[in-house]
């Protein structure tokens, strides 16, 4: 019964949206849905007029990269309003103990959840009476919100220079409404954006930096930087000594750890075989299957001496998103002198 509610719930959603209504209000009506945090492959059933886009490194939506697919529709509002809603599908929660997939397989991304929604609206024509008419009609339904400084802001790409910046901040989601004026500099051919986000609870937030290779203290150093060619090509040369490892030391204490590693500069390496990416000198892979075969290969054993390490949540989400056949997750690197 209560899956036939929601079903309903999702149906009656979206043939509310035929009907013109404000921005506040498509908000209202449809962040519910975040709470039962629907499956892809339900959504899409439900809307199977929005259009997918997958995922990709995209500055301008979830930028820490986690998520699987987002459905998109353009909404016409009252008043004239013109707004785009993107709905993003993470991959599931991990548990200790979780299993992974047997195999790659790519239906895998319809069991992605439902955990945040982008509403936006392009070049609004009187950008400071749409974002007050929002927010009057966003308070009235969620209460006061907060406007929290520069420095304390994790949502968006640039989300430092968003003015005016609201938060209504609850125990199960978290809604932004916000102004974008397409840069720092003043620039009257920048294209601006209206926005409001809405998140459950549980949805990832700002920059993934996550494990970034450090290891419990006396495992061999496998830091990227040794391995640099002074081009960004560091990654075969660490792979090369941490399968050198593997062979020497069969028995060491850290050889989960050096298959952690390995698996991350697989990755590492993987995501500079999808376009758009700014190589820094770096060559790009020509064997992105092979890559993706052995990042996997290496998370497997990982997880198999690892189940309840604080590295394994990490772990179990990447070598999922591998087998799902998504981009590996940013891998944030840099050598200083």
């Amino acid at each position: 019964m209560r899956g036939g509610k929601f079903a309903f719930l999702l149906i009656l959603t979206g043939a509310g949206n035929l009907f013109a209504q404000s921005l506040a209000g498509l908000v209202l009506s449809e962040t519910s849905a975040l709470d039962a945090a629907p499956d892809l492959g339900r959504w899409r059933s439900l809307h199977p007029n929005e259009r997918l886009k997958s995922a990709a490194y995209d500055n301008e939506y979830e930028s820490q990269g986690l998520w699987c697919a987002a459905s998109v529709a353009d909404v016409a509002l009252s008043g004239g309003v013109n707004a785009t809603r993107l709905a993003f599908f993470y991959a599931p929660s991990w548990k200790a103990g979780d299993a992974l997939p047997a195999r790659q397989d790519g239906g895998l991304v319809q069991r992605c959840r439902l955990l945040a929604l982008w509403y936006e609206v392009h070049d609004p024509a009187d950008p400071v009476g749409l974002a007050k008419s929002v927010s009057a009609e966003l308070a009235a339904s969620l209460g006061s919100a907060e406007e929290p400084p520069r420095f304390k802001r994790m949502d968006g790409w640039g989300s430092g220079y968003w003015n005016p910046y609201f938060v209504w901040e609850r125990a199960n989601r978290r809604v932004v409404e916000a102004f974008d004026p397409g840069g720092n500099v003043p620039d009257p051919k920048a294209r601006t954006r209206l926005l409001v986000i809405a998140r459950a609870s549980s949805a990832p937030r700002g920059l993934s930096f996550d494990w970034m290779g450090e290891a419990p203290k006396g495992q061999p150093s496998l830091k990227a930087c040794a391995f640099d060619d002074g081009r960004n090509n560091w990654q075969g040369g660490l792979i090369q000594f941490g399968e050198k490892l593997l062979r020497d030391f069969p028995e060491s204490r850290w050889k989960s750890y050096v298959h952690l590693t390995m698996a991350r500069a697989y990755a590492a390496e993987l995501i500079l075989s999808y376009p758009d990416i700014d190589l820094n000198g770096a060559n790009r892979p020509t064997d992105s299957e092979a890559l993706r075969r052995n990042a996997i290969a290496h998370f497997r054993a990982f997880l198999e001496e690892n189940r309840e390490a604080p590295e394994s949540g990490i772990a179990w989400r990447e070598a999922w998103r591998l087998l799902a056949g998504l981009p590996p997750s940013p891998i944030h690197f840099a050598c200083t002198d």
